[in-house]
């Protein structure tokens, strides 16, 4: 018993440590990798293992853990919450909500916004996207189909394997890149690019052979920004 419970206890010390030593990340534009313990963002100026490090650009774009909005402005951090300035004021967020921040150059950000009508079928945004991109995504609107009313995120427990995609619901707005596979966006997506090429959006209705019934329009906007590839990234740890 005193060797069941000797083992047990240092099998304890081992998960507390590992919980104590959950680390902020950085990598370097130059491809650096650091761990350890972010002190404090001033723009372009960030102090990490009481290091200071300069990344060239003024501002960076903050991605959240639970996806959906993404901003870009002038980032401060002194603690537990980031503070983004853009041109409509400033956003304070708990650094624990935060997946990354990434600082890129401005000139590499596009945005494009596009109506989406229900019986349309694919509709090219004239925008070309890479995998080392991200895409963000919003979607506003109201589309009608044969079994109801609903918004870019579709109806609830209605889909159909006959449908663009599969897997999302009927009247969900989806994207495609290129030769890749279709995606269910719903009102707000952001991630990597699934592919190279084009993007198309679409609404995800259930009988593209019959439109009856079905009509309305979303109105989509889309930023095509920098992923991590040659670009200065925090990744705050999960506390």
């Amino acid at each position: 018993m005193i060797r069941i419970n000797a083992v047990f206890f240092l099998a304890l010390i081992v998960v507390l440590a590992g919980c104590k030593s959950r680390q902020d990340r950085m990598i370097t534009a130059d491809g650096q990798v650091l761990s350890g313990k972010l002190e404090s963002i001033e723009g372009r100026h960030i102090v990490f293992n009481n290091a200071e490090t300069s990344v060239e650009y003024d501002e960076g774009r903050v991605f959240f853990r639970e996806g959906g909005v993404s901003f870009r402005g002038y980032i401060t951090c002194d603690g537990g919450k980031i503070t983004i300035r853009t041109d409509s004021g400033e956003k304070e967020i708990p650094i624990r909500e935060i997946k990354s921040v990434i600082w890129s150059n401005p000139a590499d950000e596009i945005t494009v916004t596009v109506d989406v009508p229900a019986v349309d079928g694919w509709v090219n945004t004239g925008l070309y996207v890479s995998r080392n991109e991200r895409i963000i995504i919003f979607a506003t609107g109201t589309v009608s189909m044969e079994t109801g009313t609903c918004g870019p995120s579709g109806i609830d427990y209605f889909s159909t394997t006959t449908a663009l995609v599969a897997g999302a619901t009927n009247g969900q707005l989806v994207m495609a890149v290129g030769e890749s596979g279709p995606v269910a966006a719903g009102s707000t997506w952001t991630g990597d690019s699934p592919g190279n090429g084009e993007l198309r959006l679409a609404v995800n209705i259930p009988n593209r052979e019959c439109t009856a019934g079905v009509g309305g329009t979303y109105a989509v906007t889309v930023i095509k920004t920098a992923g991590i590839l040659n670009n200065t990234v925090l990744y705050p740890a999960v506390k």
